[in-house]
């Protein structure tokens, strides 16, 4: 399973990653990476725009660690 994770890096407070939850998992990084590619940057405000057109916000899929997982109901 593939998560769209955004990376962010601050001066001062240092890097952050947050896994975009509203965009749901994938079962391939192909797909993870094709929903990037499909949403970003059409759906970002102003500032995230222009950060992510500077360089300074990245859009990454990253494999999710599965053990210990709640089998689905």
């Amino acid at each position: 399973m593939w998560a769209v994770v955004v990376v962010t890096v601050n001066l001062l407070a240092g890097p952050q990653a947050v896994v975009i939850t509203d965009a749901g998992t994938f079962k391939t990084e192909a797909g993870c990476q094709a929903a990037i590619k499909a949403s970003v940057p059409s759906s970002l405000d102003a500032a995230s725009k222009a950060a992510f057109a500077a360089g300074g916000r990245k859009y990454v899929c990253v494999r999710v660690d599965e053990r210990g997982a709640l089998p689905p109901r």
